[in-house]
């Protein structure tokens, strides 16, 4: 082993900051998509309110005439 590549094998190689952004972004997906979930998921499973499928279903039926 030459002294270049004695170099080489003591330093960990760091990653590209492409690299690095992509790991950053996936995290915060990651977390951001858990966070909305624990809020939102129980307010989504909820039924809809009669009234209001009454009024979309009279808007459908109002843009069809």
């Amino acid at each position: 082993m030459g002294k270049t590549d004695q170099k080489r094998a003591g330093k960990p190689e760091k990653a590209r900051p492409e690299e690095e952004g992509e790991a950053v972004d996936g995290a915060f997906d990651l977390w951001l998509s858990r966070g909305l979930h624990q809020l939102y998921d129980t307010v989504a499973k909820e039924p809809i309110p009669d009234a209001l499928l009454r009024m979309i279903e009279d808007d459908k039926a109002s843009k069809d005439e």
